[in-house]
């Protein structure tokens, strides 16, 4: 029987998460790099098909959006109210979305983005705190802009 938490384990030990990672931190300095994975993420996002009663894949779908919004924000300098290492980690997290090879192919369907869901539940909750503040001044600058 397969266990969950292995699964997770092994995702996040594996070759294409420590990849995801080393290259986040080369790409944190790289705002060409940044600019190319950001339109990267804005593709696939446009790309993935999903049922919208899939709550779990509509879950998913929303932490990538807010992440991407996250990483985009920063390297605007709309907002630096968050530390380079939660940055870092929403990188990885994109990187890893964004990778045509990883743990479970992604051509496999809504299967496929059970490693990616795995790996951005992991960035969430290193980042949770930070993400939250952003999505809080994120809204409160929408409703400013509100007529």
């Amino acid at each position: 029987m397969i266990k969950p938490s292995q699964v997770a384990k092994d995702i996040l030990s594996s070759q294409y998460f420590k990849n995801a990672r080393k290259n986040a931190q080369i790409y944190s300095k790289d705002i060409n790099k940044i600019e190319e994975i950001l339109l990267q993420v804005d593709y696939k996002l446009s790309e993935m098909k999903f049922d919208k009663n899939e709550e779990k894949i509509v879950e998913f779908f929303h932490n990538m959006k807010n992440l991407y919004n996250l990483v985009k924000a920063y390297y605007e300098d709309e907002y630096t109210n968050i530390s380079m290492e939660s940055i870092i980690w929403s990188i990885v997290a994109i990187n890893y979305f964004i990778s045509p090879v990883d743990f479970i192919p992604d051509s496999m369907g809504n299967v496929g983005y059970i490693d990616d869901m795995i790996v951005v539940y992991f960035v969430l909750s290193n980042i949770q705190f930070e993400l939250n503040e952003f999505l809080i001044w994120q809204k409160n600058k929408e409703n400013i802009f509100v007529l």
